[in-house]
């Protein structure tokens, strides 16, 4: 078995892809599910690989699935520019499979012309306040535009990893202009604060007329389960110290 597509009958015409999966925080993810969830992108494909997980994924009433990558489809606000969006549950586990599935995707573009390929991921940080975006490009000129909006380009030799990386070298390869943003996270839990100053970056490069009000919300609920995670660890601790009392007194005659 190969990685596959399966396409309907949507023709995109010589679109923005948009490709964002799960990684170091989410942020490609939650980035590229807010755009499509925001302009009402339609589904017109689905990418399968044998290096996604080896598992079925069930829904709530019990039906199964395979792990797949979604694309979307949908219009910026206007109409004037095309967009396929691509997410999906996973990245695939081997470095065969990322090559494979980072292919697939470039050759999509190359089929139906795209205009612009970009990807989105997380970056490692261990900064809590000002987090920046990270970006790379294919050309200086892409690497200017980046500049404009106060990304920061200046990272030689830090290795983009996974799909996001590969789609952008292989996309230069093909002769593609592609572009990435990495949001600066601490990638210990979901960041929509992270897709958030992507998404700010992205919506003025592309002109996207996106409400990003739907992204602090995001952040609160982020913030309330921290905080309950939290609550409960300073339980455990607080039940282990006095188990610990408890088992030094027990052994005294």
């Amino acid at each position: 078995m190969k990685t596959i597509i399966l396409e309907n009958k949507t023709v995109p015409r010589k679109p923005i892809v948009i490709e964002g999966l799960p990684g170091l925080g989410s942020v490609g993810k939650i980035a590229a599910s807010y755009v499509a969830k925001q302009l009402r992108a339609k589904k017109i494909a689905t990418l399968y690989s044998p290096h996604f997980p080896y598992h079925a994924i069930t829904d709530r009433r019990g039906i199964a699935r395979l792990p797949k990558n979604d694309f979307y489809h949908c219009k910026s606000r206007g109409g004037k520019m095309e967009l396929v969006i691509i997410t999906g549950d996973c990245q695939p586990q081997t470095p065969v499979g990322q090559y494979e599935v980072a292919d697939e995707v470039v050759k999509y573009a190359q089929k139906y012309s795209a205009k612009l390929v970009v990807t989105i991921g997380g970056y490692s940080s261990s900064r809590k306040a000002e987090l920046k975006v990270i970006g790379a490009a294919t050309s200086i000129r892409l690497i200017d535009q980046l500049k404009k909006t106060g990304v920061i380009v200046d990272r030689a030799g830090t290795p983009i990893v996974g799909v996001a990386g590969l789609v952008l070298a292989l996309a230069k390869s093909k002769g593609l202009e592609a572009l990435c943003l990495l949001g600066e996270t601490t990638g210990y839990t979901p960041d929509p604060g992270a897709a958030k100053n992507v998404l700010q970056i992205l919506a003025r490069l592309l002109r996207l007329d996106i409400d990003l009000l739907g992204m602090s919300y995001e952040m609160e609920k982020v913030k309330a389960i921290e905080a309950r995670i939290k609550e409960a660890e300073k339980a455990v601790e607080e039940s282990s110290r006095e188990w610990k009392v408890a088992e030094k007194f027990s052994y005294i005659s």
